[in-house]
């Protein structure tokens, strides 16, 4: 047994107090840092904390080795113990490159951070949809939560139900006057059962009004919506919400998912996604990626997670708001990548106008902002924001254009929030992409506007009550 000497223990001790006082003023300028307002913070606030991580680490180990009667042993033990803990790493990220398991799901189980928008079930047509008959009551993460990682839910516990088919409705609707066709949006999924755009239009115009919005969906599921779930209702008028943030990969998500079927008719040839996409399924299911980001938020009590995509709005009521912003196309150029996918959505809309055409029923597109394109201009951003420089893509003009092309009813929504955020309203939620009930209730009365200004050239459409 090697014989220790008492200068070899003092080196030790002194090298492992060193380490243990190194990492502690890394972890309090780390903390510190995090605390502080320069966007520019927030890039390297991450790395600092894995490196305050491996910098823990080694100072636990100089710790066992002064404490270790035998060095080489002791230095053996950490060895072994690193490479256990990297082979076992390799085990779980194999189960989640296999596609066996999801540690994205499993962390959303244990963490009690599941909402609505997990709710789905498998369809053969459409690749998924929502439970059908399903009622959850709870405040999930907002959306800026999940992107960013951040503590935010909802402000007040929301309550989302299904119909029979998995829709937005109270009640399985058997006729509508007018349906509403689109995504998360118009589906709700910030906003309790009474306050999505579909119960506010019918409350305000009489008339039985369908909510077919589902969660991630793109103009391919919706005009397969459209054409299964809304014909058969017979409605009148059938609104159809384009959002721009991020319909067109939606649509690619969807091509990718039935990439095996036919391709349909006049549509584009499906194209594999680009290894970026790729790879971020893996990076999603990941067991790192997730531990780090469970790790991340436990410690957001003493290192903040850094955000530097917001900016201060005055409201109607003179108080400063702070919105959070989410780039999705208001930093990414117009590709060829983009082109391709419009025409994709091009095709869906036209088919749908056909659809729309013999069954009698007027289909307009609306066109739904994001939420930079409505407020950037309104808020200040701090030094540095990387907002300042955003420019929002001209999609919107393309897509007007498209819809003038094919002769399809066009109306957006970003001038008329635009103005309404003008005059101090706030119609998204500070913290998520979405609307509030606010927005919700702002689109029904625009609905309504157009029900009401052109019901007489509409057949068969006078006001009645919702329940006859």
């Amino acid at each position: 047994m090697p014989i220790r000497t008492d200068s070899g223990e003092r080196r030790r001790l002194k090298w492992a107090i060193s380490w243990v006082v190194i990492a502690a003023a890394w972890w309090v300028g780390t903390a510190w840092a995090a605390r502080q307002a320069g966007p520019w913070l927030s890039g390297v606030i991450n790395t600092a904390f894995i490196l305050g991580l491996l910098w823990s680490y080694l100072a636990a180990s100089t710790v066992a080795l002064s404490r270790a009667r035998n060095p080489r042993i002791t230095v053996f033990r950490i060895v072994s113990i690193t490479l256990a803990l990297l082979v076992g790493l390799l085990v779980l990220e194999s189960a989640a490159a296999t596609n066996f398991l999801d540690y994205r799901h499993i962390r959303e189980a244990l963490t009690g951070s599941e909402g609505p928008d997990v709710d789905f079930v498998l369809d053969r047509d459409l690749v998924y949809r929502r439970v059908p008959n399903a009622r959850w009551v709870g405040r999930p993460r907002t959306d800026m939560a999940s992107y960013f990682n951040l503590s935010f839910r909802a402000a007040q516990p929301l309550t989302f139900s299904t119909d029979d088919r998995g829709f937005r409705n109270l009640t399985t609707p058997e006729r509508a006057d007018i349906v509403l066709v689109g995504d998360s949006y118009v589906e709700g999924i910030t906003v309790s059962d009474a306050d999505t755009a579909a119960a506010r239009l019918q409350h305000l115009t009489g008339v039985r009004v369908a909510n077919l919005g589902v969660a991630g969906y793109g103009t391919l599921q919706e005009l397969a919506v459209l054409r299964q779930y809304a014909v058969p209702l017979h409605p009148k008028l059938a609104a159809w919400f384009f959002f721009e943030g991020n319909d067109l990969d939606d649509d690619q998500n969807f091509e990718n998912a039935t990439w095996h079927q036919p391709t349909p008719p006049e549509s584009t040839s499906v194209s594999r996604p680009p290894v970026s996409r790729r790879w971020r399924g893996f990076a999603d299911r990941s067991f790192t990626r997730n531990a780090w980001l469970q790790v991340r938020e436990m410690a957001d009590w003493f290192v903040p997670n850094g955000l530097d995509t917001f900016g201060w709005f005055r409201d109607g009521g003179g108080r400063l708001q702070k919105i959070y912003f989410f780039d999705f196309y208001a930093n990414r150029p117009f590709t060829d990548y983009e082109n391709q996918r419009l025409s994709v959505t091009r095709t869906a809309l036209r088919h749908g106008l056909e659809i729309a055409g013999e069954q009698g029923i007027r289909l307009i597109v609306f066109y739904i902002p994001i939420k930079f394109r409505v407020y950037g201009s309104f808020c200040t951003f701090p030094a540095g924001s990387p907002c300042a420089t955003w420019h929002p893509w001209d999609v919107e003009t393309r897509l007007a254009a498209i819809c003038r092309e094919e002769g399809i009813e066009f109306v957006s929504l970003t001038g008329p929030m635009r103005q309404a955020a003008s005059a101090g309203d706030l119609l998204y939620l500070p913290d998520d992409s979405h609307w509030n009930a606010a927005g919700h209730a702002f689109v029904a009365r625009q609905l309504a506007a157009i029900w009401a200004s052109n019901r007489a050239t509409m057949p068969g459409a006078p006001a009645r009550k919702p329940d006859e």
